[in-house]
């Protein structure tokens, strides 16, 4: 079985993420076990039991998320349809029964179209939509918490890029690289400019939990 297995995850590979199924670890070289972005959204978010994931990639924060005690919904959306197949078939290894995947570009998806949830999880995503305000303003209608981990633009560094805002054009990879945004550029903000987009869009209180 461990050998079906190996083939099975290299057919489908590269791998980001490490997955451990019956006691052996297959994918990639990076483990989501205990990272520490998971448990500042379960802190901030304590009494979510349905979760809006944006950008799965793999899957590997989705199963973490899903298996935790009182999480009843998981719908988690990616871009990349190599991306999915791989998340729907570890999901099929561990039996995980309280997620749904689907594909879905988040520079312009209709978010409503997936239901009401007690709070979105949006790790690692922002800093690669090029008008990362347009994804901003769709989700209070889905979610009353939003959770988000992004890198964001130096003051220093920053100009107009437009709605008010102030931010950088960062270079993505595009389509074919797997750690990038489906589009040729992305938009940065600063941290200023993320708070009050957040304070536009309809969020009562906006907190920085942890900065580096």
């Amino acid at each position: 079985m461990t050998t079906q297995l190996e083939e099975k995850f290299s057919e489908l590979g590269p791998w980001i993420y490490q997955f451990r199924v019956g006691g052996h670890d297959y994918g990639g070289g990076i483990s989501a076990v205990g990272d520490e972005r998971l448990e500042r959204f379960f802190r901030y978010c304590p009494r979510a039991e349905t979760i809006l994931e944006l950008g799965a990639l793999e899957g590997a924060h989705t199963f973490i998320m899903a298996q935790r005690p009182g999480i009843k919904r998981v719908v988690s959306l990616e871009g990349r349809e190599a991306n999915l197949r791989k998340a729907q078939f570890v999901q099929q290894l561990l039996q995980v029964r309280n997620v749904e995947f689907a594909q879905a570009n988040l520079e312009h998806a209709e978010f409503t179209e997936f239901g009401e949830f007690d709070a979105v999880f949006c790790c690692g995503l922002l800093y690669h939509l090029p008008q990362p305000w347009k994804l901003i303003e769709r989700l209070p209608a889905v979610a009353p918490l939003l959770f988000i981990w992004t890198q964001y633009a130096a003051e220093n560094e920053a100009h107009d890029v437009g709605q008010g805002l102030r931010g950088k054009i960062h270079v993505e990879g595009g389509p074919d690289e797997a750690l990038s945004g489906l589009s040729a550029t992305a938009t940065w903000l600063t941290l200023d400019s993320l708070r009050d987009l957040l304070a536009a869009s309809g969020y009562g209180s906006v907190d920085v939990i942890y900065d580096d």
